[in-house]
């Protein structure tokens, strides 16, 4: 009778620490959504669904330009198929996709192309978010994309940052608890409003992480920078040593951003196109490459970045392209990657970092695996283009700062792109 009593207890006692518990989960995530965007924002990015660029600047239209109810650099979409007689197109990729310094986003541009030469409708609609890589760009096809119901999509494949060093898709079996791409995480499947939020107040996404919260920055530097070179360089030299470097004597961090006669400096200056803006994050990676050189950072030649490069680097990185095919694939959509070469191509801009090798050796080392992804990708069924070759001979189609392409290199990337996702869409194009 005690035993039968004791059974009862814990089985009641058990029903009520679930109900409570999934009460208070319930709880938990519809508070959340009031600090949270809607859907398919807190899919897509793991800060507000508003420009990156704070204020305190005197910048471009088009840069403080609204984005759009998902968070995007892009018009308003409806979510679900697209209306009759439009032929859409999406684009999934980081800032190159989205780059806000340019008149326009990439997607645009390439649409203006394709309704050149189109019959009908076309809608490119953006999910460019800069600081994310290929893992994020599965989960937002997957998730997002995809249930657009696109007539083709495109993935675009920066070799500057998107390599992954510590991750292969086929060991994803076990989802971390937090994600900035909710679909990949345990709370982000049940409680996608909670996931995001605790993932942009933890800063745990790449783009967040990556950025030092120094508030004020931004707004500091474009002062900065409208100084006379040699008081701009002092002041510089001093806001790097109080925020990131308080041990290292200024006058060495003057001389190791006052290198090439202050072309660092000159960079910034006014211009009409292709205006470039100084972040806290370019200087303090140029001073950590130059301040602790290191075998990595000391390479000089492509050769030497060859044969540093791991395999692994490479077989990661490509099962996550490979997986997004297969996504593509089973829903029976048209799938392009383009493959996005560092600034390395751009004579101009391996000039304009001669003084610095140490930082330029990042570059170096980019190219290396840029040309050893492509060769793999060879060896798979990955439609793909190398953009690498649009650019050849072409100067002054990276920005110096950013490494992002310039207006000029930016239009000869749609015109390749169009060229390609033209020719997927051709019988829905006529």
């Amino acid at each position: 009778m005690a035993m039968g009593m004791r059974t009862k207890t814990l089985v009641f006692g058990s029903i009520y620490f679930a109900i409570l518990a999934a009460v208070t989960l319930v709880g938990i995530e519809v508070i959340a959504t009031f600090f949270s965007p809607s859907w398919p924002a807190y899919a897509l990015r793991s800060i507000p669904p508003v420009n990156s660029f704070p204020p305190g600047a005197d910048l471009p239209a088009w840069m403080v330009a609204p984005f759009n109810s998902w968070g995007m650099r892009d018009r308003e979409h409806v979510f679900g198929p697209a209306p009759a007689g439009t032929v859409r197109t999406v684009f999934v990729g980081d800032s190159f996709v989205e780059f806000q310094s340019l008149r326009q986003s990439l997607p645009e541009a390439v649409e203006e192309r394709l309704l050149r030469q189109s019959k009908k409708t076309v809608e490119a609609v953006n999910f460019g978010i800069s600081g994310t890589n290929p893992k994020s760009y599965y989960y937002r096809l997957r998730d997002v994309a995809l249930p657009l119901s696109p007539d083709a999509v495109s993935v675009f494949f920066f070799s500057g940052n998107d390599f992954l060093f510590d991750s292969n898709f086929r060991w994803e079996w076990l989802p971390p608890l937090l994600d900035e791409s909710p679909g990949r995480s345990i709370v982000g499947r049940v409680m996608p409003h909670t996931n995001w939020l605790l993932v942009n107040r933890l800063r745990l996404s790449e783009v967040l992480n990556s950025n030092e919260p120094i508030e004020g920055e931004f707004a500091t530097l474009q002062q900065i920078v409208k100084e006379p070179k040699e008081q701009g360089l002092t002041k510089l030299a001093q806001h790097m040593k109080r925020h990131y470097y308080p041990n290292v004597p200024e006058q060495k961090l003057r001389e190791i951003l006052a290198r090439g006669d202050g072309r660092l400096f000159d960079l910034f200056a006014a211009r009409l196109d292709d205006q470039e803006y100084l972040a806290g994050w370019l200087p303090n990676l140029i001073l950590r490459a130059e301040l602790k050189p290191t075998s990595f950072n000391s390479i000089t030649t492509i050769q030497q970045a060859d044969a540093a490069l791991h395999e692994s680097v490479i077989d990661g990185t490509l099962s996550w392209l490979v997986a997004m095919h297969r996504l593509a694939r089973e829903r029976g959509v048209p799938f392009s990657l383009f493959v996005i070469p560092t600034g390395g191509v751009d004579p101009a801009f391996v000039d304009f970092w001669s003084p610095w090798p140490h930082y330029y050796s990042w570059y170096l080392h980019c190219d290396a695996m840029h040309e050893r992804l492509v060769q793999a990708l060879r060896g798979t069924d990955v439609p793909f283009v190398d953009l690498r070759p649009a650019f050849a001979g072409r100067v002054d189609t990276y920005r110096k700062s950013d490494a992002h392409w310039t207006e000029y290199g930016q239009s000869l990337a749609a015109d390749r792109i169009a060229e390609q996702v033209g020719n997927t869409l051709k019988a829905k194009l006529d």
